[in-house]
């Protein structure tokens, strides 16, 4: 290989390893944004509507979306590979409800068992990030 390809293959992994951590960086931010609005834990959920959505915070951490401002923070027992980069997620659940002792998201070909459930209060999240956005407070 030339320099001037070992030159342009170097800056594109260091370009590449930077987009990383930014990514990380606002993954990061989004999770301690989740946990500050996060109440205590709680044993079960009702899952008596289908899932909405789900952001994948951490390896082992998602908040699902149940509902308009009905929003819960996951944390998984151990880190499940590829969890940030799917695209479907499952959720057990036993007579609509979700225990955090015995239910698990899955995806792919993996388990992930719900270690605790927090209740999130998605309006004060959401106030928070338009006052963080508005000029000159």
């Amino acid at each position: 290989m030339s320099r001037a390809t070992l030159l342009i293959v170097a800056l594109a992994a260091l370009t590449g390893c930077a987009g990383a951590g930014d990514y990380r960086e606002r993954q990061d931010a989004r999770l301690a944004e989740f946990e500050a609005h996060a109440g205590p834990p709680v044993d079960r959920i009702s899952l008596y509507t289908r899932l909405d959505g789900w952001n994948a915070l951490a390896p082992d951490q998602l908040a699902i979306f149940l509902g308009v401002n009905r929003v819960y923070l996951l944390n998984l027992k151990g880190p499940c590979s590829g969890l940030e980069f799917q695209q479907q997620i499952g959720i057990s659940s036993s007579n609509n409800t979700v225990d955090a002792r015995f239910d698990k998201v899955y995806f792919e070909h993996q388990v992930c068992w719900i270690k605790q459930i927090r209740p999130v209060d998605y309006k004060a999240l959401k106030r928070a990030r338009r006052e963080d956005r508005q000029p000159g407070t």
